[in-house]
């Protein structure tokens, strides 16, 4: 009776332990939630775990989508990792894949905004969803979607050897009460037959466990948020509770294989431990799951996909509330050849103190301007603010008014050692691929080139930029171009609206104001920097002359030495 009673109060004590950290732990992930709306998180993005974030898309990739050439010369994986505001493992490869697919569909994208709006103006609410999302959490560098992905590793298997084994562990220990001296001998032989088994059962049971914890975890937040009573997000909530309402049999009784995963040195847990090692239930049951996770892959790929595009939602309210100025921009359909960019006072995402630029471009736009006055960093912020337009329905501006568009550029380009192209080879495939996207029908393609062609001689540039352009502006395209080369803003006159930036010499400083302005550039700085920088006068006035030289004469052969 007495030690009835003490493992009584063991077990309610344990209860107790167990209530209050539940609860400690709800209230640590309360004030998390609220501490970090509207800011940017402090995650550490390694490679390894930007190819996890990516998994989802890269399985999801589509006509339409960001290449890796347009995301890399924009920065994009910094962009994303500024924005990424998510809570759980989802939301965050989700985000990804957002960023990386521009929505051309108005009806999608007022939802999208919908959400968003109700997120930003529903403190409550907001909060309430957010804490479930921090409570699946995030993977470290590990794919949940590659966790996914790992159902078609499973095999179903006839687990009657394991029922059999239970059956006659249990019977075996039955047995030993009323026929003692008979049955310890058979039932030890049977437990250690159960044990050795068991190891190699297990073996090939525990790379599965991450998986089947995580389907556990989201299975669980789905029946909890189905009871929340936010009435703007029934439609989202009614989904998960019809695809989580599919997965009982799967739960019921999941600790028993979950549970197993490691040893944490509570003492329930080595107790089961040795539980499951002489009955293998924990086999029978894993089994179990199996056969209900490989009947339901649809339904889990349905709840990943709505966990992950409402924290996405959630993310870009947070991003928004972060940014403070932004707008929601105005997109239409294109006429044919009828294409426009407005954008006033628009900027730069990753810029701490970024200098806002107003454009109003109907016609397609080449950038001049001396070295280091604004041109990338410009067409850079059209770009990446494109993308935000048609993916989370935010734009970094006081007004921005466009149409649907496909995104592609042509910018950081690098000699690719790999395959033994040179520089210009890379670049001229790189512009292939957008000549190649601009005649093809649908939706106009927005594209960004920085220096056409530099990677050749002048002569040859200038002739084959100005027709690679000029047919560009005579395609389904919309291009906006940066060159040093002033001697297109006379030779695409007719199909290019001219901008430029410019910079001012004090005191033998150079000084730029970063401000987009109409018009050529007039002014050059190249060798300006050469003195600046402590180059030899001699050096610095000769090329002077060489320049000055060309300019009246119009060939490099009158200078004098």
């Amino acid at each position: 009776m007495k030690i009835a009673l003490v493992i009584l109060v063991i077990l309610l004590l344990i209860g107790i332990k167990l209530y209050v950290d539940q609860k400690n732990y709800r209230k640590q992930i309360r004030n998390r939630v609220k501490r970090e709306w509207a800011k940017a998180g402090e995650e550490e993005y390694s490679a390894e775990k930007m190819q996890a974030v990516a998994e989802y898309y890269r399985d999801h990739a589509g006509k339409g989508s960001i290449d890796d050439i347009t995301w890399n010369d924009l920065d994009m994986d910094r962009v994303y990792q500024q924005m990424n505001h998510t809570k759980s493992a989802m939301g965050q490869e989700y985000l990804y894949y957002l960023l990386r697919h521009p929505c051309l569909d108005e009806k999608e994208l007022a939802e999208r905004e919908k959400l968003i709006s109700f997120f930003q103006s529903d403190e409550e609410g907001r909060f309430l969803l957010q804490e479930e999302f921090a409570a699946i959490g995030k993977e470290g560098n590990f794919s949940v979607y590659g966790y996914l992905e790992k159902v078609n590793l499973l095999k179903k298997e006839n687990g009657i050897y394991s029922v059999i084994q239970l059956l006659a562990f249990v019977g075996g220990v039955i047995a030993c009460f009323f026929v003692p001296d008979i049955m310890i001998f058979p039932t030890a032989v049977i437990a250690a037959v159960n044990m050795v088994t068991y190891y190699k059962r297990k073996a090939q049971m525990e790379k599965f466990y991450r998986l089947f914890a995580f389907i556990v975890r989201m299975i669980r937040f789905s029946e909890t948020v189905a009871a929340l009573n936010i009435h703007e997000l029934q439609e989202y909530f009614s989904r998960l509770k019809k695809e989580s309402g599919k997965f009982k049999k799967f739960c019921r009784g999941s600790w028993l294989v979950i549970g197993g995963g490691s040893m944490e040195g509570n003492i329930t847990d080595i107790l089961m431990d040795y539980v499951r090692l002489l009955t293998h239930v924990d086999i029978i049951k894993f089994e179990i799951m199996t056969s209900e996770v490989l009947r339901l892959q649809k339904d889990l790929l349905i709840m990943y996909e709505t966990v992950g595009f409402l924290d996405s939602m959630l993310a870009a309210a947070s991003y928004r509330e972060m940014k403070r100025s932004w707008c929601v921009p105005e997109l239409t359909h294109a006429e044919k050849k009828k294409f426009y960019l407005e954008a006033e006072e628009i900027y730069h995402p990753l810029l701490t103190d970024p200098v806002k630029n107003t454009i109003q471009a109907h016609r397609n736009v080449l950038l001049t301007g001396s070295n280091a006055s604004g041109k990338s960093t410009f067409i850079k912020t059209v770009a990446i603010n494109s993308i935000m337009a048609q993916t989370i329905h935010t734009v970094l501006a006081d007004r921005y008014k466009a149409q649907y568009f496909r995104i592609y550029s042509s910018m950081a380009l690098r000699d690719d050692i790999m395959s033994s192209e040179s520089y210009y080879m890379v670049e001229i495939k790189s512009l292939k691929r957008i000549v190649d996207k601009a005649k093809e029908s649908g939706e106009p393609v927005l594209c960004f080139i920085d220096e056409v062609l530099r990677g050749t001689n002048t002569l040859e540039r200038i002739a084959a930029s100005t027709e690679i352009l000029k047919m560009l502006a005579e395609e389904n395209a919309f291009c906006f171009a940066a060159t040093h080369d002033i001697e297109l803003t006379e030779l695409l006159r007719a199909q290019y609206e001219n901008y430029h930036f410019e910079e001012q010499v004090e005191d033998d400083d150079v000084i730029f104001d970063y401000r987009l302005r109409q018009g050529k550039a007039m002014t050059r700085n190249a060798i300006k920097l050469l003195h600046m920088i402590g180059y030899d006068d001699t050096i610095v006035q000769r090329a002077q002359k060489r320049v000055e030289s060309f300019i009246e004469k119009g060939n490099w052969g009158g200078f004098k030495e």
